[in-house]
């Protein structure tokens, strides 16, 4: 890259704060602290950074953040991120990092299936925002699916 820093300063992610919360400045910028530091491009060689710094961390959670915005749902099974654990120069504490983060991603499941969502994705309701034409064909193709009335299995072999 030409020039890295200028770089760090453009990825940066929209802060959402509910708005029961009634934050002064001072505590606004507590909160929004992780948030406002240089975020790492997930385009760079995160190799290069050293595992247990916050920087690392930045790197990493920018970096899912960006495979979530290129996924169709803006989902993923942990199970199926961290098959590229080395590609993405992750740890083995990915769960608890995405954990720490719950105005970025939001994490559902059982314990050995868990999805992340990527909360800026979705809607309040919970509805993805902005549909891909695959997910919208899918969804119709749900639904016919569950219009369809099935015949009992014995009615099969009636003659």
């Amino acid at each position: 890259m030409v020039n890295e820093d200028k770089v760090k300063k453009a990825f940066k992610f929209p802060i959402k704060h509910g708005k029961a919360w009634d934050l002064d400045e001072h505590d606004r910028r507590k909160l929004n602290f992780l948030y406002t530091l240089p975020l790492v491009s997930p385009y760079s060689d995160g190799s290069k950074l050293d595992l247990w710094t916050v920087e690392a961390e930045k790197f990493r959670v920018g970096l899912i953040h960006e495979f979530l915005s290129l996924t169709l749902e803006k989902r993923a099974y942990i199970h199926n991120i961290v098959e590229f654990k080395e590609e993405f120069c992750l740890t083995k504490h990915t769960y608890h990092m995405l954990l720490k983060q719950p105005r970025t991603f939001y994490l559902a499941g059982t314990e050995m299936n868990w999805s992340v969502f990527l909360k800026d994705a979705y809607g309040e309701d919970g509805v993805l925002l902005n549909k891909d034409p695959h997910v919208l064909f899918n969804e119709k193709l749900y639904r016919y699916a569950d219009m369809i009335e099935l015949k009992p299995s014995s009615d099969v072999y009636e003659t």
